[in-house]
């Protein structure tokens, strides 16, 4: 097999898949990333507001942090291939390697060869069952971001979908953004306490509730923005096949010490695994735990 074998392939260059590769790399191994994003940073690239959670950088915005990811990854000598979805994991078979090998296929009929794969692909946000995918709603707006900082709000009447923290807080931004008026609808509150005081009761509608996207709707009365926050779900398209052990929350299974899957050479890391509190900290400590777990198994060869 003439082609380069790497040690890892990293599918998503977001803080855990960033992470991951500078420590192999450091440790005197050859990473690779996949990226179907145009940038590397994952979530934290379309965050235009400080992240005051991350101690190391709290007055970066999750923008800002992105390139902080470009840069160690530049020194690191980490390749990055963006604008590649990758579509299909194989197992190579090669007579001059010890182990199995992964072949990880994307865009036009691209392939790289790996001893590991790591899924870092991290979440989406959840997109509700009244909305097909692939339908664009210009004045809905999904999940936190920098879609949600560009948006309009001025006297505009907005609905906010959703019970949790995310949604209060974005609720009370486009309260100070010049709005008609916010309306909030949970089926439950899940939010902090701190959020709760913010609100006028009389805005927050607790129960089951009636959307329609098409006539921009909650209820019956209809709004100029509607901003959805129903959590996130783990990005999983080119890996289903693989039949991955899959917890009942939908994320990937993992070994608590080394974050491989039920594969052995595959591994999962960050929100695609929600293997601790998901946040960026813990997505890059999730990174080291791969990457010391493949040194290991590389160095016992």
């Amino acid at each position: 097999m003439n082609a380069t074998i790497y040690d890892a392939v990293i599918i998503g260059a977001g803080p855990a898949g960033a992470s991951c590769a500078v420590w192999l790399s450091l440790l005197g191994f050859k990473p690779v990333i996949v990226d179907r994003a145009s940038e590397i940073g994952g979530l934290s690239a379309l965050n235009p507001f400080p992240d005051p959670w991350n101690v190391t950088a709290p007055d970066l915005t999750g923008e800002e942090v992105s390139v902080q990811m470009k840069r160690s990854l530049e020194a690191a000598r980490v390749p990055v291939l963006l604008n590649q979805q990758v579509t299909d994991i194989q197992r190579v078979e090669d007579i001059e390697s010890e182990t199995p090998l992964f072949r990880v296929l994307f865009g036009e009929n691209h392939g790289i060869i790996g001893r590991n794969v790591v899924i870092a692909t991290g979440v989406r946000h959840k997109r509700p069952v009244q909305m097909p995918e692939g339908k664009r709603y210009p004045e809905i707006l999904l999940g936190p971001g920098k879609h949600v900082y560009m948006h309009d709000f001025v006297m505009k009447r907005v609905a906010v979908l959703g019970g949790g923290d995310n949604a209060f807080e974005n609720a009370i931004y486009a309260l100070d953004r010049g709005v008609k008026s916010v309306d909030i609808y949970a089926r439950s509150i899940r939010a902090q306490q701190k959020w709760l005081e913010t609100i006028n009761p009389q805005s927050l509608h607790v129960g089951e509730y009636v959307f329609n996207p098409e006539n921009m709707t909650v209820n019956g009365e209809q709004y100029d923005t509607i901003m959805v926050f129903y959590g996130y779900e783990p990005q999983l398209a080119g890996f289903n096949h693989l039949n991955l052990k899959i917890k009942e929350s939908g994320h990937i299974w993992t070994d608590h010490d080394t974050a491989q899957t039920s594969i052995s050479g595959i591994y999962a890391i960050g929100e695609v695994a929600n293997r601790m509190h998901p946040c960026v900290v813990t997505s890059m400590a999730d990174g080291i735990v791969a990457a010391k777990a493949i040194q290991h198994s590389l160095e016992i060869l």
